[in-house]
């Protein structure tokens, strides 16, 4: 199992607009096209401003059938466009669990 970290800073004042449009557009889309949400996670302080997103794929090969089938979707682009100029930044990364991760 791999899992693709995802990191997002929201322009300040619209975290409730983007977290509201994810959920409804996004996260639908999301399970329709077989990705597996871990954890959604918004900043409470430090670096404020950022919601982590953490996805589940049985390998590399798997998330990218998956994002091909994502980038093609139809429902996912509309979510990408409704949130054109909320976010500053996006960090995205894949990380392997240690042997001794309670999530393998």
């Amino acid at each position: 199992m791999i899992y693709n970290v995802r990191t997002y800073t929201v322009q300040p004042r619209l975290m409730k607009k983007y977290v509201g449009m994810f959920e409804a557009m996004a996260l639908p889309a999301a399970g329709r096209l077989g990705m597996n949400l871990i954890a959604y996670f918004i900043s409470q302080n430090g670096a404020l401003n950022q919601v982590v997103h953490i996805w589940a794929y049985e390998s590399l090969a798997a998330y990218e059938i998956i994002r091909a089938a994502r980038d093609e979707d139809t429902e996912w682009e509309n979510f990408l466009e409704s949130t054109t100029g909320l976010l500053v930044s996006q960090e995205d990364k894949f990380m392997r669990p240690s042997s001794f991760s309670p999530l393998q």
